[in-house]
């Protein structure tokens, strides 16, 4: 036993010092150390060995203006350069999802011309590379957008989903009370693709507040407003439905999370003695729908947005961001060093996990490159 535990340290250390990619199959095979990589001190050794930056983007809307400021979370102060969208096109762009484990974003630039379809980019913010991409088939009003690099692809490969809903009089010929046009591009073969629609009930709708979907294991997770997960697969392209924990299912301020890499749900509860605390649930298969209570935090005021590690939390207020030690109980504030970055009370901010390497990528080997 002590043998295969010396083992296993060996293994550890010899990912630490490996890319993300490699790390990524690694937790598939081996549970134990799939739970050690998403520890603290393992990622904080990686980051710094990899040359790797954590953290996350943040974002809020001022009309006519939308602001974002990257913030970092775990691993050494020092960047190469400080982490921006300052090089994306001029206009009005807007993150809209991301890949947390591959530092790709997909923004769009909302243009300020009448009658202009808003344009859809993918990029990398550490490398500053971007790439605007064909526009969707159809023009209906996007309900949600999710974006998955392919693990393991070689040349690099991501697929987008596009979810937008049909309009009303189109909407009459089907049974369902709510119908979503599903669209996927592939940059294989850069291109969009409509697939089958995706129908759903009037009390089952997207929560759109939630539109960030939670990506784990080949699968986008979205949470309905009937408190079940709306899973899209992007290797079979379907979409199916699971429940929350039956215990959680009139909790409405659930929030999906990720968690060791499984998808989770957050929820508030209180104990018999009156102290505030989370719930931290997570599925344990991904095409299962059993979940299991792993962790409790107590409660200090603040809003979960994500996990940094299996025992660090991210927690968000009105007068900033910190990281909170579930662990030791204590909380480290995060800078925000953009000093243009300072949403009012009313504005409500966005929160974009992000874990990137400083390598160069091909967004799309086939196409010219966009770099500055």
């Amino acid at each position: 036993m002590a043998s295969f535990d010396m083992n296993v340290d060996m293994i550890i250390e010899i990912l630490s010092h490996s890319p993300a990619s490699v790390v990524g199959k690694c937790r598939l095979l081996n549970k134990e150390c799939n739970k050690r990589t998403y520890d603290s001190s393992f990622l904080t050794h990686s980051l710094q060995r990899t040359n790797s930056v954590s953290g996350y983007f943040l974002e809020y809307s001022e009309r006519p203006r939308v602001h974002s400021a990257f913030v970092k979370d775990l691993g050494n102060d020092d960047v190469p350069h400080e982490i921006s969208l300052d090089f994306l096109p001029p206009g009005r762009v807007s993150i809209k999802a991301c890949d947390a484990s591959h530092g790709v974003l997909l923004c769009v630039n909302d243009l300020p011309v009448k009658g202009r379809q808003p344009e859809y980019i993918i990029c990398k913010p550490t490398t500053k590379q971007y790439m605007v991409l064909p526009k969707p088939k159809t023009r209906y009003f996007t309900i949600a957008l999710g974006l998955m690099v392919v693990t393991g692809s070689d040349p690099f490969r991501y697929k987008i989903i596009r979810l937008s809903q049909l309009p009303g009089n189109e909407n009459k010929r089907y049974n369902f009370s709510f119908t979503l046009v599903c669209e996927v591009f592939d940059s294989d073969s850069f291109a969009w693709k409509r697939l089958d629609n995706v129908e759903l009930t009037e009390e089952d709708l997207l929560v759109t507040r939630m539109s960030n979907p939670v990506a784990s294991y080949g699968f986008l997770h979205w949470l309905t407003t009937s408190n079940n997960v709306f899973r899209f697969c992007f290797k079979t392209n379907s979409w199916s439905f699971f429940p929350v924990p039956e215990n959680l299912a009139s909790d409405n301020s659930l929030k999906l999370t990720r968690y060791d890499g499984k998808v989770g749900v957050i929820s508030s509860a209180r104990s018999k003695e009156g102290v505030d605390y989370q719930e931290i649930w997570v599925l344990e298969s991904s095409l299962g729908n059993s979940w299991v209570n792993v962790k409790e935090i107590k409660s200090i005021g603040l809003e979960p947005v994500g996990f940094s590690s299996n025992d660090v939390v991210t927690l968000a207020g009105l007068d900033g961001i910190c990281s909170y030690n579930m662990n030791n109980g204590k909380s480290q504030k995060l800078k925000i060093r953009d000093p243009k970055f300072f949403p009012c009370y009313y504005c409500t901010t966005s929160y974009f996990p992000f874990y990137s390497d400083y390598e160069r990528v091909e967004l799309n080997g086939r196409s010219t490159r966009y770099d500055t």
